[in-house]
């Protein structure tokens, strides 16, 4: 597959990538939590339970 963006394109679409832990990620995770489920910050998705 080949890359359709430019490196300067590129560059722009990953400036406006933010951080982790913003603080609406983080009231999700809270309410997550005080419901009784477990919250995996993996970006590759939940572990699996075995």
């Amino acid at each position: 597959m080949t890359d359709k963006l430019t490196p300067q394109h590129r560059s722009w679409n990953m400036s406006r990538i933010q951080a982790k832990d913003t603080k609406p990620e983080m009231v999700v995770r809270r309410l997550v939590h005080a419901m009784g489920l477990s919250v995996s910050a993996s970006p590759h998705g939940p572990a699996r339970q075995t």
